[in-house]
């Protein structure tokens, strides 16, 4: 067992969590989704992360630019 919660650690290293709810028929369409790609709903959703922060980073007010360095 601790070399298996050692790779678990090893695997969220420089990582924080996020905890937010959806609605169980968003879950049921990303677990859906996630089968039908053959990936998982953490792909999915840090995909998800990574287009609004793409899309929104051009528009944030110079006082926030450096967060996102």
């Amino acid at each position: 067992m601790p070399q298996h919660s050692a790779n678990r650690s090893a695997g969220r290293a420089g990582k924080k969590r996020v905890t937010f709810y959806l609605p169980v028929e968003k879950r049921r369409e990303l677990k859906v989704l996630a089968i039908m790609l053959d990936t998982t709903i953490d792909a999915l959703v840090r995909r998800g992360v990574d287009l609004v922060l793409k899309e929104r980073k051009t528009k944030l007010p110079k006082r926030f630019a450096a967060y996102g360095k």
